[in-house]
């Protein structure tokens, strides 16, 4: 392979994250982080062969691409000025330019960019989820067949924002007291769904073309709270307060990923996060079209890790993922 795609440009796009572009030092935090796994990402590339270039993405990216012509870009952003819902921006533009690119188009990162949307296409798609409900206010009653305890949650953001012990209400004063506290501080709605108590694994699909390979683990926490959860702290915090063990998947929760991973238009790579209770039910409580790509040793989380449990080289992935990309986007960019 090094023969055909010596000297070949790659720009790797990450976030334009600015402090001033967000609501608060730890949504910052889960943004600003893709800076410095860009520039890991950006030495593997260059090591096999490729000429790599990194750019923001901000306003000014359609004229840099349009002057740079690359090959293929990996579009590692989250968010455009600081809001993760305008993410689809960006394969807009590549998509203008007729680029190939990595990750899910500008369909799957709207949805990805919207829980409750996710979480109603893949309650219709027969995949279990919590009961669930979208609130604009704090004023909007709660629906009367959705049980307390309940966890409230950002509808656009990712990351774990505000994912902690306050985040689970058990009365309708708390829930109020929540909502609007998220309102106000980060301008966006509030998705509130039941907490289900249970195993949490983390499940990881990487699509090959000619099969699908799907890894999992499950969070063992140290700290015993009220209501465990993979919290903030446990996502972002300098201390290791979790354990990861590798998780087995039955044949039910695999065929429930692979369907996920289609209806919610993912490409190349997805993560789902699902809780697993005493009676042996699962929930898919979250998903994600931009899992942190990158090796293990970075801020890569699960997707590194999986990857280094598992004994697959990063590097056979990402030129996996390169070709797989080049060849998808073959037939619509003639």
């Amino acid at each position: 392979m090094r023969t055909t795609i010596k000297k070949k440009l790659v720009i790797i796009l990450y976030s334009d994250a600015k402090r001033k572009y967000f609501s608060s030092d730890e949504h910052y935090q889960t943004e600003v982080e893709v800076y410095s796994r860009s520039k890991i990402i950006k030495k593997r590339l260059e090591k096999l062969g490729f000429k790599v270039i990194r750019l923001p993405g901000d306003v000014a990216l359609f004229n840099k691409l349009k002057k740079l012509k690359p090959y293929i870009t990996l579009n590692l952003v989250d968010s455009v000025g600081g809001k993760e819902k305008k993410i689809s921006l960006i394969p807009a533009v590549l998509d203008l330019l007729s680029i190939p690119y990595t990750g899910a188009g500008v369909t799957g990162l709207s949805i990805n960019a919207n829980k409750c949307l996710t979480k109603i296409i893949l309650k219709q798609s027969g995949i279990p989820v919590p009961k669930f409900q979208l609130f604009t206010s704090e004023t909007q009653k709660l629906d009367k067949n959705i049980n307390f305890p309940l966890i409230v949650k950002l509808n656009e953001a990712h990351g774990s924002l505000e994912i902690n012990q306050k985040a689970i209400v058990v009365n309708e004063e708390q829930l109020s007291q929540r909502i609007k506290y998220l309102i106000d501080k980060y301008k966006q709605s509030v998705l509130v769904e039941e907490y289900i108590r249970g195993k949490e694994i983390t499940a990881l699909m990487i699509d090959d073309k000619s099969k699908k390979i799907i890894l999992a683990e499950e969070r063992i926490l140290f700290k015993k709270d009220k209501y465990p959860l993979y919290d903030f702290e446990a996502a972002w915090g300098k201390k290791e307060i979790y354990d990861c063990l590798p998780y087995k998947l039955n044949k039910h929760i695999t065929n429930y990923i692979k369907t996920a991973f289609e209806v919610l238009q993912f490409k190349d790579y997805g993560r789902f996060e699902i809780l697993i209770n005493k009676n042996g039910d699962y929930y898919f409580i979250d998903s994600n079209a931009n899992p942190a790509f990158g090796p293990y040793g970075t801020t890569s989380g699960p997707f590194g890790y999986l990857l280094h449990v598992n004994k697959i080289s990063f590097d056979f992935v990402v030129k996996k993922i390169i070709k797989n990309t080049i060849s998808r986007f073959k037939n619509k960019y003639p």
